[in-house]
């Protein structure tokens, strides 16, 4: 029997993408390849053989939601983790409680969002460079293989992918126009993204340290000039309060716990020690086995986390797939280091960066093979393809009629 659910799910996601295109005409094109790509890549997961991390954590995920969704929808609540790994049960557990189950339908879910991320990639660009680069932007995003990839899996990576693009769309719009609604927008996000991973909570506390600094220097300058300004107050109290509560130890996270463990080195190099696994796990010289080592290992792990495998990693044919991955980062930083002063000077795109950058140092302890660190740093390649967005090569497909800035 034909998975009708599914396939009006499917339906309904081409319909969004198309009103999207229609509506935002410069978008069309990419939006409509992108959402073709994954379809494509759908139907050679579902019918031909499993995509990489295809026949793992998906898998489980959505089997735990079934299971929860029998639960009936009215009492659904009593199996809500809050910030967790399974979080994303909960979340499909939902519509089979009402539908039934439906693998397509759950995967129509991350097709949604897989987009959503294209789409909102370009809005991002347009607001950091111009209309021109934003179409790059659409491209080089809609074509990028691990987010085409984890678009059709029903796994985390395209809902973080997603809320952390929208976080870092509020954090560069508030400091462009220091805006209230902006401050919730970036608070919320990263919230929503910490909910699926809890690692992720991390560039709230670093946004709300850099909007704490912002704030008290532009207050002592209105102040200097027998000025004061509500908003600035508010963003400074606010700002204090998010990051006394974790500081205090009154809040935990999965995977990170709360501040004592977070900052806790011993702790830190047990978990890297854990996290060697499987046939594609780091060299074991790179273990952090002291808290010395800790200085001069984890800008190593972050290199490993961020290009591996390399050449020597390779052992097996499908580790070719990582190394074409990881020669897709080793350009977009190259691009970023040429790029570098332009970014710097820039106060948004500054901060992006330093967000950024801790983000690959806390994930260089939590990841321990080179399998978990492609899809680990998938959910940072929009990031990526953004700041190193000028340099990046015109594609044919690119609208050349595209030149006015923003």
């Amino acid at each position: 029997m034909p998975d009708l659910v599914g396939l009006n799910s499917i339906l309904l996601v081409f319909l969004i993408t198309l009103l999207l295109g229609l509506r935002w005409p410069q978008t069309l094109r990419f939006l409509m390849v992108a959402l073709t790509l994954r379809l494509i890549f759908l139907i050679i997961n579902n019918y031909l053989f499993y995509l990489p991390d295809g026949d793992m954590d998906g898998l489980v995920f959505e089997k735990l939601a079934w299971e929860w969704s029998q639960v009936g929808f009215l009492n659904l609540l009593e199996k809500f983790t809050g910030p967790s790994a399974h979080f994303l049960s909960f979340i499909i557990a939902i519509p089979y409680s009402l539908f039934g189950r439906s693998f397509l339908m759950a995967q129509s879910f991350s097709i949604f969002f897989g987009i959503g991320s294209v789409f909102l990639s370009w809005m991002l660009a347009k607001k950091i460079w111009n209309d021109e680069i934003a179409i790059k932007v659409g491209w080089a995003v809609a074509l990028f293989p691990t987010l085409i990839s984890y678009s059709v899996l029903v796994m985390r990576e395209a809902y973080i992918t997603f809320f952390l693009l929208l976080a870092f769309f509020g954090v560069v719009s508030w400091i462009q126009k220091k805006n209230l609604k902006f401050l919730f927008l970036t608070f919320l996000a990263f919230i929503l993204a910490a909910f699926f991973h809890g690692a992720f909570i991390i560039g709230l506390f670093i946004f709300f340290i850099i909007v704490f600094f912002v704030s008290f220097i532009d207050l002592i300058k209105l102040i200097k000039k027998n000025k004061t300004k509500i908003s600035l107050l508010f963003f400074l109290a606010f700002s204090i309060s998010i990051i006394t509560i974790y500081t205090t130890n009154n809040i935990s996270f999965d995977y990170i716990g709360d501040f004592k463990n977070f900052s806790d080195l011993d702790q830190l190099s047990k978990i890297t020690k854990n996290r060697f696994v499987g046939d594609a796990d780091y060299p074991e010289w790179i273990k952090i086995n002291s808290n010395i080592e800790t200085f001069y290992k984890v800008p190593i792990r972050t290199f490993y986390f961020l290009f591996s495998p390399f050449p020597w990693d390779i052992d097996k044919l499908k580790h070719l797939i990582g190394l074409f991955d990881s020669a897709l980062y080793l350009c977009l930083f190259y691009l970023i280091i040429l790029n570098f002063q332009v970014i710097w000077n820039n106060s948004a795109l500054r901060i992006v960066l330093i967000i950024l950058l801790v983000y690959f140092v806390a994930f260089s302890f939590g990841v321990g093979n080179f399998g978990t660190g492609i899809r680990h740093r998938s959910k940072f390649a929009i990031e990526l393809i953004l700041l190193a967005a000028p340099l990046i090569p015109r594609l044919i497909f690119s609208n050349k009629k595209s030149h006015t800035n923003t």
